[in-house]
């Protein structure tokens, strides 16, 4: 039992300390988007269904004795893959989803796959070694180390460690690995005739039925679904970095251990009245996402109710998971679901929706999923006890739909609870239980799909692509004095604003009026040089054309091609600018690393994705780059406004690495109605051009000296620690 234990524990170790280090190394390649993630586990989990596939294989088809030769050889192979140090490969701009699972496949293909199979084999050995043992609670142990994995990467291993010397670190571990796997395959070889025993098991236990494998497919693909879903909600305001990436994922292998641990961990009386709750919860925090809620509040709402649904889609798995003899068929169905739900989220999802409606559709699945599920049971099996539970679900289902309907805050819980009371009594009166539930099912999905078809309708236009959700809305003058105005919104954060009465594009708005660090800066270079080279990483609706003049160059660097589409067509900025702007299309940082220098006078890092800067574009690999396209006096400015993340210690080490000066420029942006209050750095070879006019303070703008941190390191390609500038 040791072996087998030490074994499955180990390879589940590596198996998920490997997902957020291997991401991370090819996260600056493909423009450092959160969507990267998405594609990675979705390259994850279709290895894991291999590696699935190939254990049911190996001990359905294949005698013992070969099979220990078979996955030893496989094992001995996989060491010449070894150090698992991907090669940076060049993309350009469009879906990069197919390059990342190429390259992550030359990467560790062969090892995550075989690292994949550990776990279900060696079940299915420990089961034949050990007549009438019950396998699942090494399931449990294998989430156990996976989840201990995902833990410490983001708190012991990426503060401490660069990314080689992990890389070769797992190498080193994963062939410690591959010799316990093949001692664990020797012991196992044994010649009992499993011939009889399994023909024996075939006329004592049925064969899973159809419906029953559908249910395991759903239950798992429901749970990836919402998985993924909840993380790209998290990672698209912040940043995609395995701090956020390993929070939703620890819950889900928790939601694992606990069912697959023990039946009493998973108790429908206290699961399914809890399920309901989280779906509310999903309902309220989809709004919290939107209205830009503090993080402190949306990550407890969406992660709490995440786990919840995980531990009813594991749970009602536990209970269904079939007879030993059928175990490596079940995780194969369990794997297939997961990759289902991966696919429908990291390649579907992008191309046949305009908005993140993956998480509604999961929530819809799942409430019908529970349905079902309760429906098989015949009504003699109902206790009284779970009667009141599913009239409780109701309840709260309806409740949850209330909270969204009215908006008036005093109207909101009694009306609610009111139409609730209602359904309760009519479910007491006509005990048509499930019945009910399933009409409230379909009612709660037919408003969820309600209100999204009605907030896309109020956009002018809404597109989406693997770089996330981008929508279009005209706002009309308000009551603070902002006149009526177009808005570019890339997932919940404004990326400029065009005024309707502006038909020509030239009025500078937003983030970038003549009280931000951008703006003084390019000011202050026009009164010393005239015409100016500028270069602007990220264009956004492209407000930032207006600080150009006739006689300029004006060069854009963009990865989304959809945002040169709705800059194009929905803002007028680009047509109206004299300089007559170029862009480029690409990553801004492999772009500059492929051009001759562009001898810039302004150089400005403003790319966001939502509220999410790209970590690489802070590195002291990616100044380099920059100060290699600036003139000798050129000027480099870094848009770090940010509500989570406190960017200054890292402008402020990379310009002491390079012995510059800096200023740091936070404008509240009253002095206008249409400005957005910001925080800019501006960085000089020369702390001269910080001493004109254009950098006195006022009582709207606060300018002070940038300084670094005493003790903190230096971002690089290889280091970043995020915990260390959280808010």
């Amino acid at each position: 039992m040791l072996v087998y234990a030490a074994t499955i524990l180990l390879s589940a170790f590596l198996l998920f300390q490997v997902q957020p280090l291997i991401a991370k190394f090819i996260l600056p390649w493909f423009g450092g988007s959160a969507a990267v993630w998405s594609a990675a586990l979705l390259f994850f989990q279709l290895l894991l269904l291999a590696g699935y596939f190939y254990a049911h294989v190996l001990i359905r088809y294949v005698k013992p004795k070969m099979q220990f030769w078979v996955h030893s050889g496989l094992l001995a192979l996989s060491l010449f893959t070894l150090p698992i140090v991907p090669h940076a490969v060049k993309i350009s701009s469009g879906d990069p989803t197919g390059q990342i699972l190429l390259v992550l496949a030359a990467s560790v293909g062969l090892p995550y796959t075989l690292l994949s199979a550990t776990s279900p084999l060696l079940q299915a050995w420990f089961v034949r070694t050990h007549k009438g043992a019950v396998p699942y609670r090494l399931f449990a142990l294998s989430n156990f180390g996976s989840m201990v994995a995902l833990i410490s990467y983001p708190t012991l291993i990426e503060p401490r460690m660069a990314l080689h010397p992990q890389a070769i670190l797992w190498s080193w571990i994963f062939g410690a690995f591959a010799v316990a796997c093949m001692i664990t395959a020797w012991i196992s070889r044994t010649d009992t005739d499993v011939e009889t025993a399994e023909t024996a098991a075939e006329e004592i236990v049925a064969a899973p039925g159809i419906t029953q494998i559908l249910l395991w497919i759903g239950l798992s693909a429901c749970a990836s679904v919402l998985l993924l879903a909840v993380t790209s909600h998290l990672t698209q305001n912040v940043a995609p970095i395995p701090l956020l990436w390993v929070v939703p994922l620890t819950l889900y292998l928790l939601s694992f251990i606990f069912c697959f641990e023990s039946d009493r961990f998973y108790q429908r009386a206290l699961f399914l009245p809890l399920l309901a709750g989280a779906l509310g919860l999903f309902t309220y925090g989809i709004g919290l996402y939107e209205g830009n809620v503090e993080i402190r509040q949306l990550i407890p709402a969406l992660c709490g109710a995440l786990f919840v649904c995980c531990m009813v889609c594991h749970g009602e798995l536990a209970r269904l998971r079939p007879h030993p003899r059928y175990l490596t068929q079940f995780y194969l169905m369990v794997s297939v679901g997961g990759a289902i739900g991966g696919l429908f989220v990291a390649l579907i999802s992008p191309r046949i929706f305009r908005d993140y409606w993956e998480l509604p559709v999961a929530m819809v699945v799942l409430a019908l999923l529970v349905t079902v599920l309760l429906w098989r049971q015949s009504r003699e099996q109902m206790t009284s006890v779970l009667q009141w539970v599913l009239s409780a679900i109701a309840i709260i289902l309806v409740a949850a739909v209330g909270w969204r309907i009215f908006t008036k805050e005093h109207w909101q819980l009694p009306v609610a609870m009111g139409a609730g009371a209602v359904l309760f009594v009519m479910i007491l009166w006509q005990r048509a239980l499930l019945p009910i539930l399933a009409l409230v099912a379909v009612a709660f999905a037919s408003y969820l799909g309600y209100a999204d078809i009605k907030k896309d309708r109020s956009y002018v236009r809404s597109v989406r692509n693997f770089y996330g959700v981008m929508h279009v809305r005209d706002d009309p003058d308000d009551e603070y004095g902002v006149p009526a105005e177009r808005v570019l919104v890339h997932g919940t954060i404004d990326h400029g604003t065009q005024l309707k009465s502006d038909t020509i594009g030239r009025i500078t708005t937003s983030y970038f009026g003549k009280t931000s660090g951008i703006n003084r800066a390019i000011r202050q270079l026009r009164e010393q040089r005239g015409a100016l080279r500028l270069g602007i990483l990220g264009l956004g609706a492209g407000v930032t054309a207006t600080l150009a003049e006739r006689g300029d160059t004006l060069h854009y660097y963009e990865i989304n091609p959809l945002v040169l589409d709705v800059a194009t067509n929905q803002f007028g900025f680009l047509k109206g600018c004299p300089a007559h702007p170029q862009v480029f299309m690409g990553d801004a940082r492999l772009l500059l690393e492929d051009m001759p220098s562009e001898n810039l006078d302004f150089l400005a890092m403003d790319a966001f994705t939502s509220d999410a800067v790209p970590m690489h574009l802070l590195t002291k690999e990616a100044y380099k780059i920059y100060l290699r396209h600036l003139k000798p006096d050129g000027i480099l400015a870094v848009h770090i406004s940010n509500r989570y993340l406190d960017l200054k210690p890292v402008v402020a080490q990379a310009m002491s690495e390079i012995g510059w000066h800096g200023r740091l420029i936070e404008d509240d942006g009253a002095d206008v109605p249409y400005y957005t209050g910001t925080t800019w750095t501006v960085l000089s070879p020369k702390d001269e051009f910080f001493q004109g006019k254009n950098f006195e303070g006022n009582p709207t703008s606060i300018i002070t000296p940038l300084l670094p941190k005493k003790g903190f390191l230096a971002w690089t390609d290889d280091f970043s620690n995020i915990i260390s500038i959280l808010k």
